[in-house]
């Protein structure tokens, strides 16, 4: 089996830091639901919010064979592979040190996860108006090329 060049090879796919990440912001909310229920409550909102970007960009790209997915610059955080999964990862250690500041990181990862779906949603978006866009010129150029060849 061999590695993908695109991904480190420790890095965890989107499912399984999703699960982690909803697992997360469950422990913690059951754990004092007085303190991180509304902070918890965010980050499954915007884990859910992700999700739904993620299905949409595959869909997208099944539907137009262009790549819907997000890569960005070569940097230290993405060399590491999913960055969802690495917050994740940095919520729960600070979070189990400190469990007072739960509230404000999972706040803060919420924010970030819900900014990449809108982000994936843009990109989807945009996919599909470039597409439509260039159909209806394809449709008009065919149909101006008809129009020419019976008037002759």
């Amino acid at each position: 089996m061999t590695a993908r060049p695109d991904r480190a090879p420790f890095a965890v796919g989107p499912a399984v830091a999703t699960a982690l990440t909803l697992g997360l912001a469950l422990g913690f909310a059951w754990w004092n639901p007085a303190q991180n229920r509304w902070p918890a409550l965010a980050l499954v909102l915007a884990l859910g919010l992700d999700a739904a970007a993620r299905i949409v960009a595959r869909a997208v790209r099944r539907r137009t064979g262009v790549q819907t997915e997000i890569r960005g610059v070569p940097s230290p955080m993405l060399a590491l592979g999913n960055a969802m999964g690495i917050g994740a990862g940095v919520v729960a250690v600070a979070s189990a040190l400190r469990p007072d500041l739960f509230p404000l990181l999972a706040s803060a990862l919420a924010g970030l996860v819900a900014m990449g779906a809108c982000a994936r949603l843009a990109l989807a978006r945009m996919v599909v108006a470039i597409e439509a866009a260039e159909r209806e010129a394809a449709e008009a150029k065919k149909a101006e090329k008809r129009g020419e060849g019976t008037g002759r």
